[in-house]
């Protein structure tokens, strides 16, 4: 069935970016920590943005459709999650009517977060109702992802969204007529966006009229609607103990990650204890931080050890004290001449590509 976008008459509604600062909420999603999500009410994304709280104490969260536990912090709210890095949460806060430069109006606040595309067909609950802004990544078939900009269930054409990367200045893109517009570079996430619906259907509420109501939405993506949910862990936990992502600590980390399903050890046990052969430089040495952020063995837990030997001799081994089972492994020559001596601005790319191949292409096993 052919949807139709809604027209973009004054009398009726509009869809458009804001060109006054005015605060929205936003959904962060980043980190190693996937058990919470957090909330913030700010002119921007940027954390160091947020403010008044308060005035969005309220707010409501569901994970598909299942409504969270939400907790007030200093800068914002947290929500814990029913399961590590659901495909899409959804928030809502109603700021009532609000006096603003001689206009009176209602605002409402819808903010999404997406670690994977959705089937726009299969949207399951939300939590919230359709009568929101809705502003969604939705999957296509034959082709990429793209934007997509609803309310009551039908596109909203020409509507203006701006996204947010880092800390460059907002872009704007528009919807075409059937709402869609062209997603940013999943793999050079997380990308925030915002848009926002104004009906100019005036009306009256708590004994106050008002002049049109703005639906507010925002969307924040995750690495993970491209990589997947194992890559941005992986990616996540060797930026934290590392620094960067480069490839050569991203192999470590799947060295790693592979030895506790061989032991069927958990992170951080103590039963663990880890051995990086190799020259003292860096390079062959970034091995041994992607270990530790994979396993958690530490220098300071006195259960990962660095020895100098010859490239040719380079080799890791993880060993369960307990039962003295271990794991060796030797990165696959054709792998190590793909990554070596790489410039630095090559390096995050590269990463990404050491995340998302196949433990075969990296390293041999050996299990005893």
């Amino acid at each position: 069935m052919r949807r139709h976008p809604i027209a973009l008459a004054t009398a009726f509604v509009v869809l458009a970016a804001s060109s006054s600062r005015a605060h929205e909420l936003w959904f962060h999603l980043g980190g190693a920590d996937q058990a919470s999500a957090r909330l913030t009410f700010g002119d921007t994304p940027a954390p160091g943005e947020a403010e008044r709280v308060a005035e969005i104490a309220h707010t409501k969260v569901w994970a598909g459709g299942e409504l969270l536990n939400v907790v007030r912090l200093p800068d914002g709210l947290e929500a814990r999650l029913p399961e590590p890095r659901p495909a899409l949460l959804t928030a809502y806060a109603d700021r009532g009517v609000v006096d603003y430069q001689g206009q009176t109006f209602v605002i409402q606040l819808a903010a999404y977060a997406q670690t994977q595309a959705v089937d726009a067909s299969r949207v399951g609950a939300l939590g919230l109702g359709d009568d929101q802004a809705r502003l969604l990544l939705v999957s296509k078939e034959g082709g990429p992802p793209v934007l997509r900009a609803t309310w009551k269930g039908k596109p909203v054409a020409d509507a203006v969204v701006k996204v947010f990367h880092g800390s460059d200045a907002p872009k704007e893109v528009r919807t075409d007529s059937q709402g869609e517009a062209p997603c940013p570079d999943l793999m050079e996430g997380p990308w925030t966006l915002y848009t926002q619906l104004v009906d100019k259907t005036p009306g009256k509420r708590d004994g106050r009229d008002y002049s049109e109501t703005r639906y507010k939405a925002t969307l924040a993506i995750s690495p993970e609607a491209a990589l997947g949910p194992a890559v941005a862990a992986c990616l996540a936990r060797v930026r934290e103990t590392h620094g960067g992502t480069g490839p050569w600590a991203v192999a470590g980390y799947r060295m790693g990650d592979r030895a506790l399903k061989e032991l069927g050890l958990p992170r951080h046990s103590f039963n663990l204890l880890a051995v990086h052969r190799s020259p003292a430089e860096v390079q062959y040495t970034c091995i041994a931080d992607g270990l530790q952020a994979a396993t958690g063995v530490s220098p300071g837990k006195l259960n990962l050890r660095l020895e100098e030997a010859a490239a040719s001799e380079l080799k890791t081994v993880v060993t369960d004290r307990k039962s003295e089972r271990s794991v060796t492994f030797t990165l696959k020559p054709e792998f190590v001449r793909s990554v070596l001596d790489l410039p630095p601005e090559r390096l995050e790319a590269e990463g990404r590509r050491v995340a998302s191949l196949p433990d075969e292409a990296i390293f041999a096993t050996q299990v005893k």
